[in-house]
Order: C-alpha cells, then sequence, then structure tokens
C-alpha cells in the first residue's frame, strides 16, 4: 500500500465490510465507504457515502475526491435481498466492472474481492478443494464468477486479490 492510509471500502455497511471497516480503523486507516443501506458506524476516520456502486457519476466524485491506497470490494446484492435477477446481476457485475475500472484509471495498486463459495453448486462429499472449477448453478454464484473475471482482466493494471468466503 502507498503512504495515503486512505482505502475504498464497497458494502462497507454489510457482514463482511462492516467487520473490515472496524479493524482497518483500528490501524488507523481512513475508511470510505460506500454502500446503498446507510452505515450505523460513526468514526472520525470513517466517510460514509451512501450510493450504488453501479453509479458511475458517484464513483468519479468519490475517486476525484480521494487518493486510494487500496480498494476492499465487499458490496454484493445477494438473491434474497432482491428477486430481480437483472438488478443483482446489474450490481454484482456491472458493479464490479465500474469498481475496477475506476481503480484502474485513478492509479489504485490493490483491489481485495470478497467472492463466495456459491461458486460451487453441485454437492462435493469432500471440502472444495483449491483446483476445483466453478460451477455456480444460481444467479447470485454466477454473477459472482462473472466478477472474478472481470476483475481478472484487469490483473495486469491492479494486484487483484480474489477472496472466496
Amino acid at each position: 500500500m502507498t503512504d495515503n492510509n486512505t482505502v475504498l471500502l464497497t458494502g462497507g455497511a454489510g457482514f463482511f465490510g462492516g467487520i473490515l471497516i472496524r479493524e482497518l480503523l483500528e490501524q488507523g486507516k481512513t475508511c470510505v465507504s460506500v454502500d446503498l443501506h446507510p452505515h450505523e458506524q460513526r468514526h472520525p476516520n470513517l466517510v460514509s457515502v451512501q450510493g450504488d456502486i453501479r453509479d458511475r457519476e458517484l464513483l468519479r466524485r468519490i475517486f476525484t475526491a480521494h487518493q486510494f491506497d487500496a480498494v476492499f470490494h465487499c458490496a454484493a446484492m445477494l438473491a434474497h435481498d432482491n428477486p430481480d435477477r437483472d438488478v443483482l446481476w446489474q450490481s454484482n457485475v456491472e458493479g464490479t466492472r465500474n469498481i475496477a475500472r475506476a481503480a484502474a484509471k485513478n492509479g489504485v495498486s490493490s483491489i481485495v474481492f470478497t467472492s463466495s463459495n456459491c461458486l460451487w453448486g453441485r454437492r462435493f462429499n469432500r471440502p472444495v478443494h483449491e483446483d476445483d472449477s466453478p460451477e455456480p448453478v444460481e444467479i447470485y454464484g454466477q454473477s459472482k464468477f462473472e466478477a472474478e473475471r472481470i476483475l481478472c482482466d484487469y490483473a495486469d493494471r491492479l494486484n487483484v486479490v480474489i477472496l472466496r468466503c
């Protein structure tokens, strides 16, 4: 990470994002979080933006106002939160594309993506192994897998880390 000590978190009001923000703030980072939902967390080094990662103009303003050391991309629309498949796909896939494009354009060095174990839709009679090929069967897993592919397309410009929780 660079010396500016500022990171962007998408989905910072969510479960993983909220845990990560607390940890990063404890480490002395400045966190800018964008989420569809309002933040309950308050901290002098937390900038909360209620907004949508599908909104390219909002992302342009955020990336213009801040120089980010890294992006932690935790935002995801879940199928049980929004049964509209097109909205879920747009949020998880096109939202990821918007984040990757903005990060690369603005000289961010790294992006860490929270993916999913839903990439494996068939049952194994054993734990999933690193070399098991993803075969998502439902829209959420398919959208996360497509988001991973988009991020891999940026690996020549960004250090891309994908966590399959």
